[in-house]
């Protein structure tokens, strides 16, 4: 029975992640409602959440300010450890590993207040005036349906929410959490209501570098997300985030 034990620990130990301790995990995030850049090193809800998850195994964070493009060659190289703000497409995939979705990013529809509609599908805003802000890419889905709407391109969501004070529109189409910090730094928290169900949805992860020797913490790491998740402190980040964007 001893050795029976003696084996299951040994076989643990080659399985389980192997522990850098007191070695620096890499980091990058681009400035956001996630992460600040504060100097030379970075801040938020984001860099908080990879220092807690990375606590455990004694691994400490350091971040890395970079511009975006070097950052993505980094991970390439392996010079960049891990983005933990980032979304998943194939080509990134071919030199990062992807965490589980830890927190969803929804493009949503505000409408002028008392003035809601039931939505549903994108079908639902035909015929109605809708606005955007020019530069928005929110959807393959929605980018198709496009030339079927009657959509007007805006420069800016502070002409959004004029406009929908105004009754010059009867929606927008945004990102939500950008459009809600906007209007909470504006004053404007009372110029629109959200619909409930969203346009698109995109979701964040983390990626480590596939030459990172942190690799390997990827498993425990998703463990780790889905119970911040369960726990709903996912959910206290993103107000959380949303709170400190909107202060600023």
């Amino acid at each position: 029975m001893k050795f029976f034990y003696l084996f299951t620990i040994f076989l643990l130990f080659l399985t389980g992640p192997v522990v850098y301790a007191g070695e620096q995990l890499k980091i990058y995030a681009p400035p956001s409602i996630w992460a600040q850049q504060e100097g030379q090193t970075l801040t938020g809800p984001i860099i908080d959440l990879v220092a807690e998850l990375f606590d455990e195994f004694n691994i400490r964070v350091t971040t890395q300010i970079l511009p975006w493009a070097r950052a993505i060659d980094h991970m390439k190289s392996g010079e960049l450890d891990l983005i933990p703000v980032i979304f998943h497409t194939d080509e990134r995939a071919k030199f990062m590993e992807f965490t589980i979705p830890y927190v969803d990013v929804p493009t949503a529809v505000f409408v002028p207040p008392g003035k809601s509609f039931q939505f549903n599908t994108l079908d639902d805003l035909r015929n109605r005036r809708g606005l955007m802000v020019r530069e928005d890419s929110i959807s393959a889905e929605f980018k198709s349906f496009e030339p079927k709407l009657n959509i007007v391109k805006v420069t800016n969501y502070e002409q959004i929410f004029n406009m929908l004070d105004n009754n010059r529109a009867d929606y927008a189409v945004a990102a939500k959490y950008g459009f809600i910090i906007l209007a909470k730094k504006l004053g404007y928290e009372d110029k629109f209501e959200l619909l409930p169900v969203p346009v698109a949805t995109r979701n964040l992860h983390f990626a480590f570098s596939k030459k990172s020797k942190f690799l390997t913490y990827l498993p425990a790491i998703n463990e780790k997300l889905k119970q911040q998740k369960i726990n709903g402190n996912m959910e206290q980040m993103v107000k959380k985030a949303i709170r400190l964007a909107s202060e600023r």
